[in-house]
């Protein structure tokens, strides 16, 4: 593809993955714009700006789990690893992913960890620890904030995690910050022998702007460990001298360097009323204070460094002024830090925020709500913040994709409990198919966490609840979370069932492979890991694999599983729809598509009530369903749901023809 090219400082602008010579063009070859010569310009998403910093330090090591808003950061990573010398792994879960950054810190090689917020609650053991010991090789954390939240089931500000664990915490203000912050984190790590924490919110992961591309660092080293049990050896005897340690590091080498940092400003116009904007609210405050006219008469701080936070720093800005405004996405942090300065600065001065109602503490922030804080801030008045939806937009329900074998399995343990004359309690878990919960499926009674639905199922079979007990958790959860549970259950005689919907791929955040994929991050095969082979290695006396788009046979296999007593386990294995449908165009062909025998539909609906998948509608003047074949990819579900045999596969009616 030819891509225009844009003059910017003497510099060729790039802003996309197949750049190719033109003629005798002295545009050069680039394959993917992680891979940009130096002094391009290139339009990075703001997780492929975090990448590009990491590739620009020098990083040797990068791992993660999926999750959104934080997976494009590794998936970037991954596209160029061997091109750039770097090992990626997604691990099985955010714990594993950072004790192998860890480690490799240790070995002296610099290493990057991404992740959500929810996987900082799995790192946070190893984390704390590792802040004792301090690192040799430069580690940088990043963690991606779902602040409102939009695809999370709770919203988090894990920049408590840090001072919880005392390492220094880095927030960019906007995506080209987002590389020179990552890039600089890894130098701050070393200097102070710490993790190092850079936290970004959703609007810098998936926003896009344009980034200059650095020099790559030469960062040669031999990885090796130099043993020191003092220092490694983290027990009681050993840990007291290293706490002593760690509050240095934090409490005073890291606040000297932050009263610094070239990430830290001050926008001075003497005036005696100020506005502290921290990450990605800086820009929202600087953007707001225009709108308002008030550019050039409010005092304004940029903070990129919540914690610790710049003692002198914030103590020579609170000097002089009457009242702030502190403006930060999440929890008051950094408010509450600014009131302990002014005090401890004995300045006279009021400050608000959070705490005083003018900033809303939930959901995202925006440029509009900053300015009607900052407003009411000057004119001496609490702001209002309800949030009404639009009215002239229409309720959209997320569904599971048309074809989504997820949705067969679901019809098909509704259907299995219907028939035993059973309700039960369905516990669900985290990924696409808590889609399930939504009309008509209704599949599910709980969604809760990683790996939450086996051990929840234990908890409800253990209380006496006198229904079957059925955790339903996908594949890549299962490797996640769901191993331990599933021992647990077995260790204590739990008469459960557990469906496993295996579709080999981590989907829900962009399909990473997991380790029943078949492949890694960097595209080599691996071993192809087996969900029912770990159930019997636990011990599960009932396992079965059965493909959920036959129907009939799951109906009868997930009947039999909630009759087995004792655990039974049901792997509902059918390739994820996308992949497959990817998988065919590569070979130029095209899936099987549903076909309406118009003369034996009777208009019962049930392929639609019963369903809901979405290339099925129903035309309510001709009372007949209506096959959306743009989007239909011949699963089959609903020609068996038929009951007159009305709706049939293509294949199929030219083999009756």
């Amino acid at each position: 593809m030819i891509i225009e090219e844009e003059k910017v400082n003497n510099r060729r602008s790039y802003s996309s993955y197949n750049i190719v010579q033109k003629g005798d063009s002295e545009m050069p070859v680039v394959e993917d714009p992680l891979l940009a010569p130096p002094g391009s310009k290139v339009l990075y998403l703001g997780n492929e700006a975090v990448a590009r910093g990491a590739i620009e330090a020098g990083a040797k090591v990068a791992t993660s789990y999926p999750g959104t808003p934080a997976s494009e950061i590794l998936s970037s990573l991954a596209r160029v690893a061997k091109k750039v010398g770097m090992y990626v792994e997604w691990a099985v879960n955010e714990k594993v992913a950072f004790e192998v950054a860890f480690a490799a810190s240790l070995a002296n090689v610099r290493a990057i960890m991404s992740c959500k917020h929810l996987g900082v609650n799995w790192i946070s053991d190893a984390l704390l620890v590792a802040a004792y010991t301090g690192v040799n090789g430069g580690l940088v954390i990043v963690s991606a904030d779902d602040t409102h939240p939009y695809s999370s089931q709770n919203a988090e500000d894990t920049r408590y995690y840090t001072k919880l664990a005392k390492i220094p915490c880095l927030e960019p203000s906007d995506i080209p910050e987002a590389k020179e912050i990552v890039k600089y984190g890894f130098k701050l790590s070393e200097t102070l022998q710490l993790p190092v924490y850079v936290r970004i919110t959703q609007r810098i992961s998936h926003s896009k702007s344009d980034v200059t591309v650095g020099e790559v660092e030469k960062v040669n080293r031999e990885a090796r460990f130099e043993k020191d049990f003092k220092r490694y050896v983290m027990i009681a005897t050993y840990s007291k001298e290293r706490q002593r340690v760690l509050n240095k590091k934090y409490y005073e080498d890291a606040v000297k360097i932050f009263d610094n940092i070239e990430f830290n400003k001050v926008i001075s116009n003497e005036s005696s009323i100020g506005v502290i904007g921290c990450g990605v609210t800086f820009g929202y405050v600087v953007e707001a204070l225009e709108r308002l006219g008030l550019a050039d008469k409010v005092d304004v701080m940029k903070l990129s460094t919540p914690s610790p936070l710049p003692y002198n720093f914030i103590g020579k800005f609170l000097e002089n002024k009457e009242k702030v405004l502190v403006v930060e996405e999440g929890e008051p942090i950094v408010e509450e830090g600014i009131c302990r300065i002014a005090l401890s600065f004995n300045r006279n001065v009021s400050i608000y925020g959070q705490y005083t109602g003018h900033i809303p503490r939930e959901f995202e922030l925006s440029t509009g709500i900053v300015a009607k804080a900052i407003k009411a801030f000057i004119e001496g008045v609490t702001p209002s913040f309800e949030r009404k939806a639009a009215e002239e937009i229409g309720k959209r329900i997320p569904a599971l994709c048309a074809g989504c074998p997820h949705r067969a399995s679901y019809y098909a343990l509704k259907r299995a409990l219907r028939e035993l004359g059973k309700k039960g309690i369905i516990v669900g878990d985290r990924g696409c198919y808590n889609q399930g919960i939504h009309p008509p499926l209704r599949a599910i009674d709980t969604c809760i966490c990683m790996g939450a639905s086996i051990a929840m199922a234990v908890g409800f079979e253990r209380a006496g609840v006198k229904e079957p007990v059925i955790a339903v958790i996908g594949d890549s959860t299962f490797y996640h979370a769901g191993v331990q549970p599933l021992l647990d259950a077995v260790f204590n005689n739990s008469k459960i069932t557990v469906l496993i919907f295996d579709n080999s791929w981590t989907s829900m955040t962009g399909h990473q492979p997991n380790p029943g994929t078949g492949v890694n991050a960097m595209g080599e095969p691996s071993l192809r890991i087996r969900a029912e082979n770990i159930a019997r290695s636990c011990g599960v006396g009932f396992v079965k694999v059965v493909n959920p788009l036959d129907l009939n046979n799951t109906i009868k296999t997930i009947k039999e599983a909630i009759m087995y007593d004792g655990v039974a386990v049901v792997v509902c294995r059918s390739p994820c729809t996308l992949q497959y449908l990817r998988e065919l165009r590569k070979r130029g062909e095209k899936p099987d598509k549903i076909v309406l025998i118009e003369d034996r539909c009777v208009g019962c609906k049930l392929c639609v009530t019963q369903l809901g998948c979405p290339a099925l509608l129903f035309d309510e003047e001709k009372k007949k369903p209506i096959v959306n074949r743009e989007i239909c990819s011949g699963c089959g579900l609903c020609s068996q749901v038929c009951p007159r045999e009305a709706l049939v596969l293509e294949s199929k009616l030219k083999e009756e023809e």
